[in-house]
């Protein structure tokens, strides 16, 4: 069988324009442009940079006394979701207080449908709140009205002390918390579409680890997986829940057909080991999408510049109308 070909894409730099950081979604693209490494099965044509969707102020979350679609629709022309918090979430295999925030897109009760579902973790020394700190919701609202990504419920949930801890099943772990205790809470209070193809999981630095960790070894759960200044290191975790040690080793990688993402700005000290991951991969023909961003660092201010970014690579599979989603009438495909 061959391999599959590996396109190396490299992007000339120019000028930087001062004033970008009004986040104009019509203004020209911004400059310099990233460098680009993807690995697919057939060669992809050269990725544009995408503009920054601006964010504005950051809406108050109320709780919704019910989430669940009616069997009668309503008229709906709402424009904006919903942040909902779940402030009360005890964990038994943490023994904590994991609280989470979930995104619901407009219209999410009256549309009756089912949505794909992405789950963002924070970063080490953050809060399940970091996501809207950079603007998360505001992006995905925006991204909604322009037409350029589909709608999705985004579930950002708090580690705690649990998710600082380097422990991994059978032992107590956040790995566990994630796929035994918080997926199910969701996909019964929520109406997701409850298949890998529209069930994706990221992180933000140590949520990168955890997003990438557990994704490599369930893609079976997850079909993507999106790290974000994501925190690997060669003993950070044992060889078999090791990002760095899977992308070399793990056996069913290259069958997984798990769609991964993974940026960087070039002042940020995770980017080693970040091309390690990306060369392993890459050695192997293992399809990935590995950005180095010419300017940044490990801060919130990177983060928040590339989000609407992350939101285009989680969508990219994802129906763009409603319309086109599964009813939530009708058990999930």
């Amino acid at each position: 069988m061959s391999k599959p070909s590996i396109l190396l894409l490299s992007l000339t730099f120019l000028v930087t324009a001062l004033g970008l950081a009004a986040c104009d979604p019509f203004a020209p693209f911004p400059t310099p442009t990233p460098q680009v490494i993807i690995v697919t099965a057939e060669p992809s044509p050269t990725p544009e940079p995408t503009a920054t969707l601006a964010a504005t102020a950051t809406r108050t979350p109320t709780a919704a006394p019910s989430l669940t679609p009616t069997a009668t629709g309503i008229p709906c022309d709402e424009d904006s979701g919903q942040l909902i918090a779940f402030d009360e979430f005890r964990s038994p295999s943490a023994n904590e207080n994991l609280r989470y925030r979930v995104y619901i897109p407009p219209c999410y009760i009256q549309s009756q449908r089912r949505y794909p579902v992405v789950f963002l973790l924070h970063g080490a020394s953050y809060t399940e709140t970091q996501w809207d700190e950079i603007g998360i919701d505001e992006s995905l609202d925006q991204g909604l009205r322009l037409g350029v990504i589909g709608p999705m419920i985004v579930v950002m949930p708090f580690f705690g002390v649990i998710g600082t801890r380097n422990t991994f099943p059978p032992d107590r772990s956040y790995e566990t918390v994630i796929l035994d205790e918080l997926l199910p809470a969701v996909e019964r209070d929520f109406c997701t579409w409850s298949d890998r193809e529209h069930r994706g999981i990221g992180g933000i630095s140590r949520g990168g680890f955890w997003a990438f960790s557990i994704a490599m070894r369930h893609p079976d759960v997850f079909g993507f997986a999106g790290g974000h200044s994501a925190a690997f290191s060669e003993d950070g975790a044992p060889p078999a829940n090791n990002p760095l040690e899977l992308a070399l080793n793990a056996t069913f990688l290259a069958q997984a057909n798990l769609r991964m993402y993974l940026d960087v700005g070039t002042q940020d000290p995770a980017s080693a080991n970040l091309q390690l991951f990306s060369s392993r991969l890459s050695a192997r023909g293992i399809d990935h999408t590995f950005i180095i961003n010419p300017s940044g660092d490990h801060s919130e201010d990177y983060w928040r510049a590339h989000v609407a970014e992350y939101l285009t690579f989680y969508a990219e599979t994802f129906p763009r109308s409603t319309a086109e989603l599964p009813s939530c009438l009708e058990p999930s495909p």
